[in-house]
């Protein structure tokens, strides 16, 4: 179902069951994050393709051009500031796909279509390797810091763990974005691929024999 939301593009990435903070400055998006407020809307995040984020102290130099694929952002808690000022925590809920612009001014608005997310049946198999891996990353984390570091617990519904994990990892915002886009198999593929390159680069002892670049492509 297509659906009209004012978007914010900003120069990060928010996925699905994250949390992100931001601090509204500009008076356009406290125009918006007003409205999402008054009206209980939710609004988009999206990363910049091309063109500047706004930035607290000057105005964007180039008008942001952003990706056509971003996140639905709900606002869960907020406080105003005397000046106006927003600080505000949102959660990413579904994905969206922009599919017109309809406004540019004084803050873009898009006519955006909902993307739905895969059952995980055919991913259940490749989920539960992705878990595995990520394991054994912080045991080898753990070992050669000589910290006692208990991993996480991790969702279990492969949707949520991968974007959980996408979320966490650090790789450039292009990676990223790719993984928002795509689909649920290429994206814990991709992600375990990056974990065992990181496990690759641990002292050898803290490896098992079969771990090493040679084990990249085993979810392939």
């Amino acid at each position: 179902m297509t659906r009209q939301i004012p978007l914010f593009p900003l120069g990060t990435i928010l996925f699905p069951g994250a949390t992100i903070n931001l601090h509204i400055f500009e008076e356009r998006y406290r125009m918006m994050i007003g409205r999402c407020l008054e009206e209980q809307i939710p609004f988009g995040i999206v990363l910049i393709r091309q063109g500047d984020e706004v930035l607290e102290g000057r105005s964007a130099a180039r008008s942001a051009e952003p990706y056509l694929v971003g996140t639905m952002a709900v606002i869960n808690a907020h406080l105003r500031l005397d000046d106006g000022r927003f600080l505000i925590t949102a959660i990413g809920q579904e994905r969206f796909r922009i599919q017109t612009l309809l406004q540019e001014s004084p803050y873009l608005v898009a006519s955006v279509t909902p993307l739905p997310e895969e059952d995980g049946k055919d991913s259940s198999a490749a989920a539960s390797e992705l878990r595995s891996i990520y394991e054994r990353y912080w045991q080898a984390v753990s070992a050669a810091t000589g910290a006692t570091l208990q991993p996480e617990d991790l969702p279990d519904d492969p949707n949520q763990l991968a974007y959980h994990l996408a979320d966490r990892l650090q790789v450039t915002l292009d990676r990223k974005q790719r993984w928002l886009e795509g689909d649920l198999l290429t994206r814990i593929r991709e992600i375990a691929n990056d974990l065992r390159a990181e496990l690759a680069l641990m002292p050898s002892s803290q490896r098992r024999p079969d771990e090493g670049l040679s084990g990249m492509n085993s979810l392939n």
